[in-house]
């Protein structure tokens, strides 16, 4: 190559190197300019909390909206023509002014921040992990991770490109997911063939599920909601500076409105007038993971909580897969003896949370039992509404539980010789260890 041709070459890569380096600055500048802009605002507005980059707020535009993804129209029509009803929350008198499910009684009963990742899947995250509270909260604070993915590719409530939280809870009551070992989460639609084998065996669910609301404030029920079941689902309205939160107490400041958000409300703070939140955005975002909002975005800007779901404990757990291997073939008796008159019943046992609740357990029966002349019974009277309903061979039996104010207690109720245990939980306890 001549020398004439180098100079040139040399030139352009000269020029291309001063337009790109200003470029690049000039991008820096913006972004430490917009962040400027907002803790002026901020400042302006006396506001509680402080702005700076963040994992997610130097994405770009497309990427950030792939945080988001919970379907508003979708969460207000599964509400209208659902049974799941708004429900009353029990008020607590005397309710302690802190509480962070984190560390309640110096246990957490709270899994670690995921991070959805560029997949609008937020509903998924924020409904996963309201589940995994319940289960850790029966466990007494036992750790679990279970799979989003399911929720993604499975369920038909939602995709990378949004759903509903509300579905979302219908069908973690009725069908519920497996360990995340079993379809890891990939950030993306993906197929629910890749789900491990047979996974519908071997899930954890929730027993019931309704939406937060009572005669006192919304901010009051709130609170109530989560000492008496614990963490809850909730939905909000996101605008361009939450991108930017990394500590204090939230409150909108500035920027246009760009979508709908599902996160897991873990405890309030009176002291700071603020609700404690778990997001799904890793822990390069806010306080690792988590941010504060500020009550009066209760019905503000947010609108925080338009959509609050809460859940009243989870369901039974899993029955571990039976050993490998061939069944052995049955060899028919030719002179087979009379079955005789044989009850099992499908739980022994049951853990209700303060708030109590509605229970129920099947007698099965076996040989020649007569039902209709099979009674139930209580021994405590904080255990109510037993009822029997009887079939061709086992009768269902439900149950309502009371709120609990005090100790942890427990009660049985007798059926055909058999017992179905009943133990209640105490009452909550905030952070700071009064009621």
């Amino acid at each position: 190559m001549s020398r004439s041709k180098n100079a040139v070459i040399g030139i352009f890569i000269s020029l291309a190197m001063l337009v790109t380096l200003p470029l690049s600055s000039a991008l820096l500048f913006a972004d430490d300019a917009e962040v400027e802009q907002i803790n002026q605002a901020i400042k302006a507005r006396g506001a509680k909390w402080h702005a700076d980059k963040t994992s997610v707020s130097e994405l770009t535009e497309k990427e950030k909206q792939m945080r988001l993804g919970a379907m508003e129209e979708g969460d207000f029509f599964v509400e209208a023509s659902s049974s799941t009803l708004t429900a009353p929350i029990p008020q607590t008198e005397g309710l302690s002014s802190t509480l962070d499910w984190r560390n309640a009684g110096g246990i957490s009963y709270v899994s670690p921040v995921r991070d959805q990742g560029a997949c609008g899947s937020c509903w998924a995250f924020a409904t996963t992990a309201g589940l995994e509270s319940q289960v850790m909260i029966a466990g007494g604070g036992m750790a679990i991770d279970l799979s989003e993915q399911i929720l993604v590719s499975c369920s038909g409530m939602g995709s990378c490109s949004g759903g509903s939280s509300a579905s979302a809870s219908t069908y973690i009551r009725d069908v519920g997911l497996p360990l995340e070992s079993c379809f890891a989460y990939t950030a993306s639609n993906n197929i629910c063939s890749n789900a491990c084998l047979n996974w519908q065996d071997s899930t954890y669910s929730i027993s019931s599920w309704h939406r937060a609301g009572g005669s006192t404030s919304a901010v009051d029920s709130l609170r109530n909601a989560i000492y008496a079941y614990g963490p809850v689902v909730a939905t909000m309205y996101v605008y361009n500076d939450f991108y930017s939160y990394r500590s204090g107490v939230y409150s909108y400041t500035a920027g246009s409105y760009v979508g709908a958000h599902a996160v897991l409300v873990v405890g309030y703070d009176d002291v700071q007038q603020a609700f404690i939140v778990k997001n799904s955005w890793g822990s390069g975002w806010g306080e690792a993971g988590y941010f504060m909002i500020a009550y009066s975005e209760v019905g503000g800007t947010s609108n925080f909580a338009y959509s609050t779901m809460v859940y009243d404990g989870y369901g039974t757990p899993p029955v571990p897969d039976p050993a490998p291997g061939p069944a052995p073939t049955p060899v028919p008796d030719p002179n087979p003896t009379p079955i005789p008159c044989s009850y099992s019943i499908s739980s022994a046992s049951a853990v209700f949370k303060p708030a109590g609740g509605n229970g129920s357990f099947v007698l099965n029966s076996q040989g020649s039992c007569s039902l209709t002349s099979t009674s139930a019974a209580s021994n405590v009277d904080w255990i109510r509404d037993v009822s029997t309903s009887a079939g061709a061979s086992s009768i269902t039996v439900g149950y309502s539980v009371a709120v609990n104010t005090g100790s942890a207690r427990t009660g049985t109720i007798t059926i055909a010789g058999l017992s179905h245990t009943i133990t209640q939980q105490k009452a909550n306890k905030g952070a700071n260890g009064k009621k």
